[in-house]
C-alpha cells in the first residue's frame, strides 16, 4: 500500500494563458483559421508547444479560450448611469479597435461559433456578462422614470454595437472616440421619457 499522497500538477499560469489566446488572436488576423496551427501559436506566444497541448487539445479549444476571455484589459470605472456606462464601454472599445487589428480576426471566430456548439456557448456568455451592468442600468432608468417603459436594454446595445461592429466586419472602418458620445446620445434619445405633450 502507497501511503504517500497524489502529486498535484502544478497550478495554471495565467499570464500563459492569456499569451497563448493573444498570440491566436493575432494570428487569426494575419494567416485565418484554416492556416492556423497549435505550433505556431506556442512560437507566436513565447511558450513551448507542451505548454500548449497540455492545455487544449486542438485549436477549437483555443478558439473557445478566446471567447471566454474579455476583449479588453482594461476595467471600466464605475458608472452612476447608464449613459456614462456606454460613453465609458464604448470608448474603450473604441481605442482598442485603433490601437490593434481585429477584422479578421472577430470574422473568424464568429465563422467559428457558428460551427462549433462549444465556441458559439463560450461567446454568448462573454456576450451576456458584457451586457448585464447596461441591462441592469437600463431597468434603473425606467425605474427613475429616465427611460420609456417599454424600452428594450438588449436593443439599445444593438443599435450601438451595430455602429462598432457593422463598420469593423463589413466596412473595414472604426468607430472614433469622438463619435462615440453622440451617438450614445442619439440612441438614447429615443428611448428617453418625454413629458405629455412633450
Amino acid at each position: 500500500m502507497n501511503d504517500n499522497p497524489p502529486r498535484r500538477g502544478r497550478p495554471r499560469d495565467p499570464s500563459i494563458d492569456r499569451a497563448i489566446v493573444d498570440a491566436c488572436v493575432e494570428l487569426l488576423e494575419e494567416v485565418g483559421r484554416h492556416r492556423l496551427s497549435r505550433e505556431q501559436i506556442a512560437r507566436r506566444a513565447g511558450v513551448s508547444l507542451p505548454a500548449v497541448n497540455r492545455r487544449y487539445a486542438d485549436v477549437d479549444e483555443i478558439l473557445e479560450a478566446i471567447a471566454s476571455t474579455p476583449m479588453h484589459q482594461e476595467p471600466l470605472p464605475e458608472a452612476a448611469t447608464l449613459r456614462e456606462h456606454l460613453i465609458a464601454g464604448f470608448t474603450r472599445a473604441a481605442r482598442t479597435l485603433a490601437a490593434q487589428p481585429l477584422r479578421r480576426s472577430a470574422a473568424e471566430l464568429l465563422a467559428a461559433a457558428a460551427g462549433n456548439e462549444r465556441i458559439d456557448a463560450a461567446l454568448a456568455a462573454s456576450l451576456r456578462e458584457v451586457r448585464e451592468p447596461a441591462l441592469r442600468l437600463v431597468a434603473a432608468g425606467i425605474e427613475r422614470g429616465q427611460l420609456r417603459p417599454d424600452c428594450d436594454g438588449d436593443l439599445v446595445l444593438d443599435l450601438l454595437n451595430g455602429a462598432l461592429y457593422y463598420r469593423l466586419l463589413w466596412q473595414d472602418r472604426r468607430l472614433t472616440e469622438a463619435e462615440v458620445e453622440p451617438l450614445v446620445d442619439g440612441v438614447l434619445a429615443g428611448f428617453a421619457l418625454r413629458p405629455p405633450g412633450g
